[in-house]
C-alpha cells in the first residue's frame, strides 16, 4: 500500500489507494482562535464543529476555521507564511501535526511508501529553513507509520500527466508560496528552477497598491503585537479571497484592481520562466531530448482568468532554448499533483523487494 501527501501552504491534501478505491482527504492550512465562553463552546458544538481550547481561547482548525471564523468576528490565520513554518511558534507547529494526523491516515501496514511534496518549490531548495521544514514533515510521516518519499510537485505533475509522451517534458507549479518548474526525462529530473513569486507574494503587491497592511510575519519582532499580526494576515487573506474570486466576466471588465492581478501574474510567470531558461542553457541533455517537449501546468494561479494567454505571452518573451508544444493547463482537478505523488510512491514500491525497506 502507498499513500500521497500533497503539503501546500493553502492547502493539505492527501490520497490513498484502498482495496482499488482511491480516497481523497482535503483541508485548507488556516486556523482561528475564537474567546473562550460556555456560549460560544455550545454553539460550536450544536453545529457539530470539532475544536479545542488553549491559554487564548478557542481553536478552529483547517476549514472549520476557514468557513466559520468570519461569523464569529475572528480573523482567519494562515499556518504557514511563505510557505515556512513559522520560527518560535509551538502552537502553529502543533496544530500543523494535528492536521497532518486529520489528513494523512496511518499506514496499514509495515514499510508503506508516503511520497510528498513540499510548499512553494521547498522541496527544490537545499537552504537550512528548507531542510529543517522538512525534518519536521518527515518526521510526522513517520508517525503515521510511513516511509517517506520527497517529490517535487511539479515532478509528480508530470507523471501525472505525461504519460502520452513517456513522462518526458516540462512540468510546471504555479503555487501559493512559490512557483517551481522541472524538464524530466522519463519521470527523471535534469534541471530545475524555482521563485518564491507565487500567490502569497501577490497579494502582498496588491495590498501596498491598495494601502493595505502586509509587512507582519512570523519572522516579524518579538514585540510586534499579536492584533497587529492578526489585523495585517486578515487583510492579506481577504485581498487573497477576493483576488480567488475573479471571473473571466470580472476580467472583461478591466477594472484596476483586475488589472493589477494580470501584471503580477505576468511578472510572477516571467520570474520563472527565466530562470528555467538560464537552467536549460546550462543543461546539455536538454538539447538532446526529441522536440518539441510538452509543457503541464498546475497550481492553484492558473486558475486565473487570462491566465493562459498570459503565459503564452510570457513565454514567446522569453524564448526558451529547447521549442516546446504550447502548455498544456490543469484546471480540470485539484488532484493532478497528489496523483502524481502517489504514482511515484507506487513505482517506488514495486521496485522494492518484497518486505524490504528502504
Amino acid at each position: 500500500m502507498t499513500a500521497a501527501l500533497e503539503l501546500g501552504s493553502s492547502s493539505i491534501r492527501s490520497l490513498r489507494r484502498e482495496d482499488d478505491v482511491l480516497k481523497s482527504r482535503t483541508s485548507r492550512c488556516v486556523y482561528a482562535v475564537l474567546p473562550d465562553s460556555p456560549a460560544h463552546q455550545r454553539l460550536l458544538e450544536q453545529c457539530g464543529l470539532q475544536f479545542t481550547t488553549c491559554e487564548d481561547g478557542i481553536l478552529l482548525l483547517g476549514d472549520g476555521a476557514f468557513d466559520n471564523a468570519e461569523l464569529f468576528k475572528s480573523p482567519c490565520l494562515p499556518l504557514m507564511v511563505g510557505g515556512r513554518i513559522p520560527k518560535g511558534n509551538p502552537l502553529v507547529r502543533q496544530l500543523i501535526s494535528s492536521l497532518v494526523e486529520v489528513i494523512l491516515p496511518i499506514a496499514g501496514s509495515r514499510h508503506e511508501i508516503c511520497a510528498l511534496t513540499l510548499p512553494g518549490g521547498a522541496a527544490l531548495d537545499s537552504s537550512s529553513e528548507a531542510r529543517a521544514d522538512l525534518e519536521f514533515y518527515v518526521r510526522l510521516v513517520k508517525l503515521q507509520g510511513y516511509e517517506p518519499k520527497l517529490v517535487p510537485a511539479s515532478q509528480a505533475l508530470i507523471l501525472a500527466e505525461l504519460v502520452d509522451s513517456a513522462f518526458t517534458g516540462i512540468g510546471i507549479v504555479f503555487g501559493a508560496s512559490g512557483c517551481e518548474a522541472i524538464l524530466a526525462h522519463r519521470g527523471n529530473p535534469i534541471c530545475h528552477a524555482a521563485s518564491d513569486h507565487g500567490g502569497e507574494w501577490i497579494d502582498r503587491q496588491l495590498a501596498k497598491k491598495l494601502n493595505a497592511p502586509s509587512v507582519v510575519s512570523d519572522d516579524s519582532p518579538a514585540d510586534t503585537p499579536v492584533a497587529d499580526q492578526s489585523f495585517v494576515r486578515e487583510s492579506l487573506l481577504s485581498i487573497t479571497r477576493r483576488r480567488e474570486k475573479l471571473t473571466s466576466t470580472a476580467s472583461i471588465s478591466g477594472d484596476a484592481f483586475t488589472k493589477h492581478v494580470e501584471t503580477l501574474i505576468q511578472e510572477t510567470i516571467f520570474e520563472l520562466c527565466d530562470a528555467l531558461s538560464g537552467e536549460l542553457i546550462r543543461s546539455r541533455r536538454a538539447k538532446e531530448l526529441p522536440s518539441p517537449l510538452p509543457i503541464v501546468c498546475g497550481g492553484g494561479l492558473i486558475q486565473t482568468p487570462g491566465f493562459g494567454s498570459i503565459l503564452a505571452s510570457v513565454l514567446q518573451e522569453v524564448s526558451l532554448p529547447v521549442e516546446t508544444s504550447r502548455p498544456r493547463l490543469i484546471t480540470r482537478t485539484d488532484h493532478s499533483i497528489a496523483r502524481g505523488l502517489l504514482i511515484s510512491a507506487e513505482l517506488e514500491a514495486t521496485s522494492r523487494p518484497a518486505g524490504r525497506a528502504a
